[in-house]
């Protein structure tokens, strides 16, 4: 809350990322968070007419003057010039700009983030009535605390490699996650969700990709997929978790596959299920189990989860994959997905990634796309 303002969670934004830190800074927990990134706000209001808009800034990356400069229009008109947040303030301390009698005849106020020097930043918003009655408020979500996991990294802004065995971090909005027990792979995630894995012949496995720290069964996945040049599997991978449940059952924890391409065929030795058609391709679902393996929480008894599409999904094309369809196909067969969206494991989140593995390969490799929330 600030100035007696409670703030929303972030939405009605176009493009840009979210970003926090556990940074004590000045002015208050709101200015912790910020969007960042070249992006606008298409903001709906009560009624056409004049409005106060107010915006909150912070300095939470950069630490020296001139790194970083934007500009911001509201309704087409610039009203901030080549901003230093620094150079206004310092490095974490809230800063604010107000502007009247700002005139609105779309229904929505548009708040434009032009980028100058580096990507520009916002930590919040609050639209007010010409008579002083707050319209709207918006502030990004933080992220959750991932301090509990040894093998998160941090959220980093631009475009990130990653070598080492067990590594969880955030790109920008993406969570990454890349996990080896041997070999050489490198993993690049950049902010926008393209990605790719390049991998060395041994014997070893590895699996990684972006996606999200969770999953959700209202998620749409979009993807494409430029090169595949042999990954065992290529899927939206993931896990859920129910604490809750004995371990000594192993549907108390559950790591999931929607195949998309493979050069492995995971239905040996696997118990079928349904088929079923989602978003125009056929899938075929199939349930292993395995015994004290490595998981999101140590050694574990686990089942996995398999849908498998009748061919492999071409390559240079946009494909969706509809998450909660495969829930449902899963459960029709009786088997449940527990939750996916906690922190209760003890190594990694319950999270969702377009991932790559690869199980001893003969030989070099790697495979890139970009993937994307195509949820409507």
């Amino acid at each position: 809350m600030v100035d007696g303002v409670e703030y929303q969670a972030d939405k009605y934004s176009g493009g840009g990322s979210t970003n926090s830190t556990q940074d004590s800074v000045v002015g208050g927990q709101l200015y912790q968070t910020e969007r960042y990134g070249s992006f606008k706000y298409e903001v709906p209001v009560t009624a056409n007419g004049k409005y106060t808009v107010k915006l909150h800034f912070a300095e939470i990356d950069k630490t020296s003057a001139g790194s970083r400069k934007f500009s911001v229009a509201v309704e087409g008109n610039t009203v901030v010039n080549d901003l230093d947040i620094y150079a206004e303030v310092g490095h974490d301390v809230g800063y604010t700009e107000t502007f009247a009698d700002i005139a609105v005849n779309d229904g929505s106020v548009t708040i434009e983030l032009i980028k100058g020097v580096e990507s520009p930043t916002i930590a919040g918003f609050a639209i007010f009535s010409n008579d002083g009655e707050l319209d709207t408020t918006v502030t990004p979500d933080p992220l959750p605390d991932f301090s509990k996991y040894s093998a998160y990294t941090q959220q980093y802004t631009e475009k990130t490699v990653i070598n080492s065995n067990h590594a969880t971090g955030h790109v920008g909005e993406f969570f990454f996650t890349h996990w080896k027990d041997g070999g050489s792979t490198s993993l690049t995630v950049d902010p926008n969700g393209e990605f790719s894995v390049t991998w060395q012949g041994g014997g070893y496995n590895y699996v990684g990709g972006p996606g999200w720290h969770y999953g959700d069964e209202k998620r749409v996945i979009g993807y494409r997929l430029n090169n595949d040049s042999g990954a065992s599997y290529i899927a939206l991978y993931g896990w859920g978790y129910d604490k809750t449940m004995p371990t000594s059952n192993a549907a108390h924890l559950v790591e999931y596959y929607i195949l998309q391409r493979w050069s492995y065929d995971p239905s040996q030795g696997a118990t079928a299920g349904k088929t079923f058609t989602s978003d125009g391709v056929q899938y075929s679902t199939y349930r292993s189990t395995r015994q004290q393996q490595p998981s999101i929480n140590g050694r574990s008894t686990f089942y996995q989860y398999w849908s498998k599409p009748a061919q492999p999904q071409a390559l240079g094309q946009d494909h969706k994959i509809v998450f909660a369809d495969h829930v449902k196909a899963w459960a029709d067969n009786g088997w449940i997905l527990p939750n996916t969206n906690n922190l209760d494991a003890s190594d990694d989140p319950t999270y969702q990634v377009l991932a790559v593995e690869v199980f001893n390969p003969g030989s070099n490799g790697t495979a890139s796309g970009r993937v994307w929330n195509a949820t409507p």
